[in-house]
């Protein structure tokens, strides 16, 4: 959910090349490959060569919210980085990029300089702009990866997610703050943003599907809020639970506020925070706050978990602490396109890569997603199912909660949703 920030950013562009190219293995099947690697093909798709396969990436590299991009792409550096060293694709992979400034306008220009000048056989997504360019690249039937935060990724043969935000919601939200014992919610939106907007209308329909009454819905905008005057209305209203976009940096000036009213909510929940970095710096504000994540807890300290801290200290060194859920996307981003391009043979078409990804019904995301992913349908509806972690009253460390088992709810269909928004 890292991608309900507004990134404003200038634009720049480059080539990167991941890795060290290691052509150790043989090739065999469709194309024949000599003593120094590669593999030789009738004819090649667009980014294919015989030793090389070129991919891009649109992201935000400056600006605002620029540093959660970089971790993203630290994860991509990180699993293009262990498939050029294994020798994995027989082929060296390397990436372009290009910055949209989070601006869809300029993602669909960048994205089509990508494709058209670059020549890149598929694109990684990191948010800002992406959706400018989504119904050109299923079109086009272009290959894409990424994190599927834009109800427009739903519905999109082309386009690869382990998580989709996608149309309609789920009771997941909801029943997480039942767990929980709420049952008065004030609802945080983020004023003048399509993408928080269409978030806060899913979230709210997953409350009222629970049973959670929604006391209080506030709009936030750009400018300096009032936090004490909420609070002020918070403890008013008898509100027990914090919801909706609910972004880090408001949780750590609302929070210590309700605090110092007396109020216990029964639950803050925050849909993206999950960050080791973000407690070292503000975690005594963020006490007995609930962060939802895509991801598996660190907490579980899986062998899955550890590789992949360990490819990204040794690709991605600058990202520093490894254990973000925005690295962890950026690594499962390129991971689909190297899962995909090897069920799609030595020559692989765009076409070929598509239907081989698509008939995945256990995708696993490296081992670092809460449950395994069924491609063959996924794209389809929304994810359902989420970890859910607690800020600790010391605000020192995460705690797993629901046993560190994932909490799955409800499809919720947008018909149904606008029933329960009142907007039928």
């Amino acid at each position: 959910m890292w991608l309900l920030q507004k990134r404003l950013v200038r634009g720049a562009a480059m080539t990167a090349s991941v890795g060290t190219l290691v052509m150790g293995l043989g090739a065999c099947g469709q194309g024949d490959s000599d003593t120094t690697g590669g593999v030789s093909c009738e004819s090649y798709a667009p980014g294919i060569t015989d030793k090389e396969i070129k991919l891009g990436l649109t992201w935000s590299d400056t600006g605002d919210g620029a540093a959660s991009f970089t971790a993203f792409r630290g994860g991509i550096d990180a699993r293009l980085g262990l498939a050029n060293a294994n020798g994995e694709l027989f082929r060296e992979v390397t990436y372009a990029w290009r910055d949209d400034q989070a601006d869809p306008d300029l993602n669909l220009r960048v994205t089509k300089e990508l494709v058209e000048a670059e020549g890149v056989f598929g694109v990684m997504k990191a948010g800002g702009g992406g959706a400018g360019s989504i119904p050109w690249l299923a079109e086009k039937n272009i290959p894409v990866t990424g994190i599927g935060s834009d109800a427009a990724w739903q519905n999109r043969a082309n386009m690869f997610s382990f998580y989709n935000l996608g149309e309609g919601s789920s009771t997941a939200w909801g029943k997480i703050i039942r767990e929980r014992g709420g049952t008065r919610a004030a609802v945080l939106a983020i004023s003048g943003s399509k993408s928080n907007s269409d978030f806060s209308r899913q979230y709210a329909a997953s409350l009222l599907e629970s049973g959670v009454e929604i006391v209080k819905t506030y709009q936030f905008a750009e400018a300096v809020t009032n936090f004490e005057a909420i609070a002020d209305q918070i403890k008013e209203n008898n509100i027990d639970t914090l919801a909706g976009v609910v972004l880090p940096d408001v949780a750590i000036e609302l929070l210590p506020a309700l605090r110092a009213r007396g109020v216990e909510l029964k639950a803050a929940v925050l849909p993206l925070g999950y960050d080791d970095k973000l407690l070292q710096e503000d975690g005594e504000s963020l006490a007995n706050a609930i962060i939802v994540s895509q991801i598996k807890p660190w907490q579980a300290n899986t062998p899955e978990q550890r590789a992949f801290l360990d490819r990204m200290n040794l690709y991605s060194p600058q990202i520093q602490p490894a254990t973000s859920d925005i690295a962890v996307d950026g690594y499962i981003a390129a991971d689909l396109f190297v899962e995909g391009l090897k069920l799609a043979g030595e020559c692989p078409t765009r076409e070929s890569f598509i239907s081989a990804l698509r008939a995945v019904t256990r995708y696993h995301g490296a081992g670092l997603i809460p449950t395994d992913v069924d491609l063959s349908t996924n794209y389809k509806e929304p994810s359902a199912c989420y970890s859910v972690v607690q800020v600790n009253p010391e605000g020192t460390a995460f705690t797993p909660l629901f046993d560190s088992e994932p909490l799955c709810g409800d499809l919720i269909t947008t018909d149904r949703m606008d029933e329960l928004l009142g907007t039928t």
